[in-house]
């Protein structure tokens, strides 16, 4: 079964590889880089860099004919949809990084508790260590007192 991780890294790769689909580089035909395979997180760092439209592309003029306006607007609705797509894109990166910083808090919860557990036995086991020392120490001296009894007794 996958984790949620898992689940979260193949739906990134997936959404990477259909935006690399759908863009068309210039000499996507060169044959320069067979054998090179791309990473979805290089292809995400190589998104395509559009140019701001310059102000005067983007106003319109009387002089203007309508094929220019649309033009226009069409070039302001492209620009539109794909900062909207950078911008899910972020979302689902930084949601990504949220949960993927979450799960590792919460692996650093577990091992603190971990660390204090054992801590805690350790702590327990010295105890238990000094009491086994007195427990031999006063065996010893028992022996001791018994074998001096048995010595004297014998004189």
């Amino acid at each position: 079964m996958l984790t949620l991780k898992a689940c979260l890294r193949r739906l990134k790769a997936w959404i990477v590889n259909e935006e690399i689909r759908e863009t068309k580089f210039v000499n996507e035909e060169s044959d320069d880089d067979e054998g090179y395979n791309e990473t979805p997180q290089m292809a995400m760092r190589k998104t395509r860099v559009r140019k701001r439209p310059r102000e005067d592309d983007i106003k319109i003029r009387k002089e203007d004919s309508r094929d220019e306006i649309k033009e226009k607007f069409g070039s302001l609705k492209e620009s539109f949809n794909d900062t909207k797509d950078n911008v899910t894109r972020l979302q689902f990166e930084v949601d990504c990084l949220r949960d993927e910083r979450e799960e590792m808090e919460e692996e650093m919860r577990l091992q603190r508790v971990e660390l204090l557990k054992l801590i805690e036995f350790t702590k327990v086991l010295k105890q238990e260590r000094e009491g086994d020392k007195n427990t031999i120490k006063r065996q010893q001296e028992m022996i001791t007192n018994i074998t001096c009894g048995m010595f004297k007794m014998e004189e």
